[in-house]
């Protein structure tokens, strides 16, 4: 019987250390002209991201794609403040922010990928990476790299998880 009590408290407590963070995504996508539609790009690397997140144990959330004129001056910009409030208070623990960056030239593949991770509770930027984007040969390729780029992120949500 004893045993069987120590067995069930090491069952649970395994089950709450291996729980999966809240993660709220955010795309935001820079520079292109005003009256452009939604991009391919946008809710390609949204799904990659999110995907990568889910499939890593985390819980996975989003807000509305935000479209910006430039690239923000702030780490989480004015536009991006209501977004990272309702993370918080749906309980998120971390705040990805990924940033699209379009040249002039070709507003239909991204120049450039940012991404950072915030820590919710206390508003600090943990991670922050960027990748040279390219004109991808089909939406499944581009998929295929936001994915990739978004497996480098879940590292830094387990080790920075204990310094929430």
């Amino acid at each position: 019987m004893k045993r069987r009590f120590i067995v069930l408290i090491l069952v649970f407590a395994g089950l709450t250390v291996l729980q999966g963070a809240t993660v709220s995504v955010l795309i935001i996508e820079t520079g292109l002209p005003s009256g452009t539609g939604r991009t391919e790009s946008a809710s390609v690397w949204e799904s990659g991201i999110m995907d990568a997140l889910f499939d890593a144990g985390h819980i996975v959330s989003n807000a509305p794609i935000l479209r910006l004129p430039a690239a923000p001056d702030s780490e989480i910009p004015s536009q991006a403040r209501r977004d990272f409030d309702e993370a918080r208070l749906g309980g998120a623990d971390f705040f990805v922010m990924v940033f699209l960056s379009y040249p002039e030239e070709d507003p239909e593949h991204p120049r450039e990928v940012r991404m950072k991770v915030f820590s919710v509770s206390s508003g600090k930027l943990l991670y922050e990476s960027s990748v040279a984007a390219k004109p991808w040969e089909n939406s499944e390729k581009e998929f295929t790299d936001a994915k990739i780029s978004a497996k480098r992120l879940i590292p830094q949500l387990a080790h920075r998880g204990s310094q929430l």
